[in-house]
């Protein structure tokens, strides 16, 4: 309940301050956390063996949030990326090292998505604190990739 209230917190400070980078960012979180919940049956997660529909839905959400990173003119997106690869290579734990404590696993999946929604919030501050130093703060990098 923490996690949901913290996220639904920092969802809506997204929404309504945060520019275009936060608002998708939002998207992403929101849906991730959503498809975790449904992609899988729900109260079929025991973290006993490798999950693999919550490793597509974490795989998918580091993609999102690599190609966000990619293009926003933000830090905050990077450190989520990070943090986010960091949860798909939990799985790779359990998938090679099976004996891998259920509780061990269940940790590394969720531990990471605290400091997700955390960076969020960090950057919807920064977008705003930039914006009334500025003016104005850019989104997007004008750096062709």
């Amino acid at each position: 309940m923490v996690f949901l209230g913290l996220l639904l917190g920092t969802l809506l400070y997204a929404t309504f301050q945060g520019a275009a980078p936060e608002r998708i960012g939002a998207l992403i979180i929101a849906s991730a956390t959503i498809a975790t919940i449904v992609v899988p049956k729900v109260g079929q997660i025991t973290f006993a063996r490798f999950e693999p529909n919550v490793f597509a839905v974490d795989l998918l959400t580091a993609i999102a949030l690599i190609l966000l990173a990619l293009r926003a003119q933000r830090y905050w997106p990077i450190w989520a990326a990070a943090l986010q690869i960091d949860t798909v290579v939990s799985h790779f734990a359990m998938l090679f090292a099976p004996r891998v404590m259920p509780w061990g696993y269940a940790v590394a999946e969720i531990a990471w998505s605290y400091p997700i929604v955390i960076l969020l919030a960090a950057g919807v501050a920064r977008h705003q604190q930039r914006k009334h130093a500025y003016g104005n703060d850019p989104s997007w990098s004008t750096n062709p990739h």
